[in-house]
């Protein structure tokens, strides 16, 4: 059957601030943030949660998972060996109490592997501490979180995660994706399971921000460039990617939060169209560089190309939301094959 549907989910902890059966560490944050990121973070929890209901729709066997903050290799894609991997959400501190312990789908990792070697894809696997868990943290924690109701019924997960060197030099066109989206695809595509693929990211990490609080700031020691309204033009580009919107507009104009749901159909015309929209925000070096997840949404943009290459198959995307309750921006969409 291979894919079925893809999400893409971001990782910013804060997302769970809005998480209506938090504990008390949830309820102590509340407390000190503002009442607009008070309803963008329910916003954001609240949309994760709907992703998670449309794929469950798919009837998914393996969740395959790509991140950037994980186990990364400098200039070769990592594949997760581990039977099994654990973690929680922790960010400076905080959000500990957020976990996951997950089944990881050990053989169909080594094939996934076998099969990029193959194909000329720079890859390696990576197993940590032999036979003990693989750590996970935030990058693969908080996607995961929403899925928990896939991996509690035995649906194990494949872990991949990007070339860091890649995260540092930033992404320099569309194009540079396509041969290792199209071998994603042509292996997944090829598997008698159902697979549900999902992308870790978040998008520009230099929005304006007036808050104040040093636990939803960037740490100063990450020389981050300064806050800019390009990152909104950047953000904005990935949502009318999703949305498949023209790409005759010369500038890209749109509200500060997106909050109004949309769905189209997927196929080879609109996603010709749709890629005119990460050529743009790929071009915008600055919140490009700074964003950890257009390299995923590449590499899917590519996956879904070459799957819309078959007779009759097309996906429709539904975009949930996009906000920047704080200094970066995050986004919820799926795109679903159409049976």
């Amino acid at each position: 059957m291979g894919i079925v549907s893809c999400l893409i989910l971001p990782h910013g902890a804060m997302t769970f601030d809005g998480n209506p059966n938090g504990g008390s560490p949830t309820t102590e944050r509340v407390k000190v943030i503002s009442e607009s990121q008070r309803r963008d973070c329910n916003a954001l929890f609240a949309a994760c949660s709907k992703a998670a209901e449309l794929a469950r729709a798919t009837s998914p066997d393996v969740i395959v998972l790509n991140t950037p903050h994980g186990m990364c290799l400098s200039r070769a894609v990592g594949v997760y060996l581990n039977a099994r991997a654990k973690g929680n959400a922790e960010w400076n501190g905080q959000w500990t109490e957020f976990e996951v312990d997950i089944a990881l789908d050990t053989d169909l990792s080594k094939k996934l592997l076998d099969h990029l070697l193959s194909d000329s894809v720079a890859a390696e696997g990576i197993t940590a501490f032999t036979v003990c868990e693989m750590p996970l943290r935030w990058g693969e924690v908080i996607p995961l979180y929403f899925l928990q109701d896939f991996t509690k019924a035995g649906v194990k997960v494949v872990i991949t995660s990007n070339p860091r060197g890649k995260m540092i030099e930033g992404l320099e066109a569309l194009s540079k994706t396509s041969h290792l989206g199209r071998s994603m695809a042509k292996f997944l595509g090829g598997l008698d399971q159902r697979i549900l693929y999902v992308v870790s990211c978040d998008l520009a990490h230099i929005h304006e921000t007036d808050c104040q609080l040093p636990l939803y700031l960037p740490d100063p020691r990450w020389n981050m460039p300064p806050a800019s309204v390009t990152a909104l033009s950047f953000d904005l580009a990935v949502e009318n990617w999703v949305k498949g919107v023209t790409s005759s507009a010369e500038h890209v104009k749109g509200p500060l939060k997106s909050l109004e749901e949309k769905q189209v159909k997927w196929d080879g015309a609109v996603a010709k169209e749709a890629a005119q929209w990460l050529t743009k925000a790929i071009g915008m070096k600055a919140p490009a560089r700074t964003s950890c997840g257009i390299y995923g949404v590449a590499v899917l943009h590519h996956m879904l190309v070459a799957e819309m290459e078959k007779p009759g198959t097309s996906f429709t995307s539904h975009f949930l939301c996009r906000l920047a309750p704080t200094y970066y921006g995050m986004m919820v969409a799926t795109f679903v094959k159409e049976q």
